[in-house]
């Protein structure tokens, strides 16, 4: 690393903030042009080359086709990025024309374009360059719309998604920090015009948010505050997870018996945030916590099956069970020997068959189902748990039930459930 005493990050200050990729073999930055993204490029470089590492870095650009300057900022980037020794690739959001939500649906597309060139080429890691500044500005946002303390930890260090990680290494630093780097090393960035549109409400937050001083409310504090949030919320996730493994069994037929008259004996913080989990290792998705809270206050006063995230939350004696709504499941082609993901809830294999055209599609629906239960240890379970399983059917003919032997058929159906990874709480 270059001994420049203009520089204003130690050496090992800039080691410590990568110190969890030295093994790694690859690694994707997410750069736009930007400052901050751009200050990352420039600090793993220095990294790489102080401590001689042989990683291969490969430098993403998303260009969203919503302005003309788009094409000449991924030259940008890629211009500096070969200069550093670095691989570049733009990836391209091809769309209709976007009138509403537009810095939202462009965000969704940005990370849904590395995810998906990362699965390709056997990425695992992508750091992007998210500063505290963005936390303090999410923090803001999430505070106006009354998030609990999920929204309030705001940007996670770490996101798992797919299988990939997206890891936020620059959070320590502030954006005024990021343009030192950049100034202090004669490196130049890009300054998108839409950061200063205030139609946009992270713009308007960002513009406004020195007013805060007059209050008495400093960055310095909201991210003590921030960091003290994320700290609790560690803890009270820690101990969910201890009452949800002994209060909620999940079964092999995708759903969840909740213990709640064990369960009722608990802080209300924790029995939703048990029931949320429940829902999203049946479901996935995201529960919404406003709507938790009032599902729950009419499931005490009615004692009624109420639904939400797509599921149906079914008091019965002494406990709930949490099983997959009947609606919004589409049926799925398979062929003999094929494996797929079904309704994002169950592995189906479908290992063998006399026949051919076999669809996966719910059980419930099936006309004769009574008569393809019986003797089998389906005939005991309960229509709700028997209705969201997956089966194959011929046309509309229920043929094979799941993971048992069709001695007509010579068929057989391998189901397993999978717990959903997608678990949100706001």
């Amino acid at each position: 690393m270059v001994n420049d005493n203009k520089f204003p990050l130690t050496d090992l200050r800039v080691c410590g903030l990568f110190s969890s990729y030295v093994n790694h073999d690859r690694i994707a930055l997410a750069v736009s042009g930007g400052r901050d993204s751009m200050a990352l490029m420039c600090l793993v470089y220095r990294w790489k080359a102080h401590l001689a590492l042989n990683i291969e870095i490969e430098v993403l650009t998303v260009n969203h086709n919503l302005r003309k300057a788009a094409e000449d900022e991924c030259r940008f980037v890629q211009k500096i990025a070969k200069d550093y020794g670095f691989r570049h690739k733009v990836l391209t959001w091809e769309h209709e024309y976007i009138e509403t939500s537009i810095q939202e649906k462009a965000r969704n597309a940005r990370y849904q374009l590395m995810l998906d060139y990362a699965r390709e080429e056997n990425i695992d890691t992508i750091l992007t360059a998210h500063t505290s500044d963005d936390n303090i500005e999410t923090f803001i946002m999430r505070l106006a719309k009354g998030s609990g303390l999920d929204g309030l930890k705001s940007i996670n260090e770490i996101r798992h998604a797919d299988g990939i990680q997206i890891e936020r290494p620059l959070l320590s630093l502030s954006r005024s920090l990021t343009t030192e780097i950049l100034r202090s090393t004669g490196n130049e960035w890009v300054d998108d015009p839409t950061n200063e549109d205030e139609r946009f409400e992270r713009v308007k937050i960002r513009n406004n948010i020195s007013s805060l001083s007059s209050f008495n409310i400093s960055s310095g504090n909201l991210t003590k505050t921030i960091q003290r949030l994320t700290r609790a919320h560690e803890s009270i996730s820690f101990f969910t997870n201890l009452v949800s493994q002994e209060l909620v069994e999940l079964s092999e037929l995708g759903h969840a018996d909740v213990n709640f008259d064990k369960l009722r004996n608990y802080p209300k913080e924790i029995i939703l945030r048990v029931l949320a989990k429940a829902l999203t290792d049946i479901n996935g998705g995201t529960v919404s916590l406003s709507s938790l809270e009032a599902v729950f206050a009419e499931l005490i006063k009615t004692e009624r099956c109420k639904t939400l995230n797509g599921c149906q939350i079914i008091p019965q004696k002494n406990k709930y069970v949490i099983v997959r709504e009947n609606r919004g499941i589409s049926p799925a082609e398979i062929k003999i020997n094929e494996r797929i993901s079904w309704d994002g809830r169950f592995d189906v294999h479908l290992k063998s068959c006399d026949k051919t055209n076999i669809v996966i599609d719910q059980i419930g629906n099936a006309d004769d189902l009574r008569t393809m239960i019986d003797g089998t240890s389906f005939q005991s379970m309960p229509k709700y748990v028997l209705r969201t399983l997956p089966g194959g059917f011929i046309k509309d003919k229920l043929v094979l039930l799941p993971n048992t032997h069709n001695i007509y058929n010579s068929g057989y159906l391998d189901v397993k459930f999978r717990i959903s990874d997608e678990k949100k709480f706001s």
